[in-house]
């Protein structure tokens, strides 16, 4: 086993993980035997788009934001992985470039198996392949409610709905609402809601004029959460 990965509990987390539970534990331990353990700063990359890479990832720690970047640099986030959370699994299936970034945005350790060793895994039990298939589609329809937000949903439901996703993984009950324990800045809040920085700007002071959030160095307080509930109606706004 290679180092490093004796420092945590790799077949457990392998055991555990929706592509690979239920396999014999035989098979567990051929995958934690190809695994090898690295560390990512802030702000670096698994992979960037036009990479070419056929590891397969599984977030040990910190968390790792899929985005797509425009010619012009835009950066826009489609989700992000949390700790004991699997990616890149279109390696298995196809040898070409990645066609979007996995960026770190809190350190990260992560656990890194070689294509070939899961490939060798799924020849021995085929089974395998029907977790994957069944994630990723759990995955797709992720996608398609992004894209339905991004298609019919203004931008300040968007934002209510990442402040309210972020509070429900994040969020500590406090007297005075709930506080999101994950620092946030504007940028990172436009990423996750398809938008500018200056207009997230504008929504977030209106909500703190409001009484519905309150900023607390890059953590959110959310004092209202029924409101910002009701700001995820489907309707126009003067954003």
């Amino acid at each position: 086993m290679n180092s490093g990965v004796q420092d945590h509990d790799i077949v457990g987390v392998i055991s555990r993980s929706p592509w690979f539970a239920g396999l014999p534990s035989a098979a567990h331990d051929s995958l934690a035997e190809a695994a090898r353990i690295r560390s990512y700063r802030k702000h670096s990359y698994l992979f960037t788009t036009g990479e070419m890479t056929s590891d397969i990832f599984c977030v040990l720690s910190g968390r790792i934001r899929l985005m797509i970047t425009s010619a012009l640099g835009q950066e826009f986030a489609i989700t992000d992985f949390e700790p004991e959370s699997w990616l890149n699994e279109a390696a298995l299936a196809i040898d070409m470039p990645r066609m979007i970034d996995a960026q770190v945005n809190e350190s990260a350790t992560v656990l890194v198996i070689p294509r070939n060793a899961v490939v060798n895994v799924g020849a021995q039990h085929p089974e395998m392949y029907q977790k994957l298939f069944v994630d990723h589609v759990t995955r797709t329809r992720g996608f398609y409610l992004l894209m339905q937000g991004m298609a019919f949903y203004p931008l300040k439901a968007r934002l209510a709905f990442w402040l309210l996703q972020l509070a429900e993984d994040h969020g500590q009950e406090t007297e005075h609402g709930v506080l999101i324990d994950s620092n946030l800045s504007q940028a990172e809040l436009a990423q996750l809601s398809l938008g500018s920085r200056q207009r997230i700007n504008k929504i977030l002071s209106q909500w703190r004029e409001q009484g519905l959030i309150e900023l607390q160095s890059n953590h959110y307080l959310i004092h209202d959460i029924a409101a910002l509930q009701a700001e995820m109606e489907l309707k126009d706004h003067d954003d």
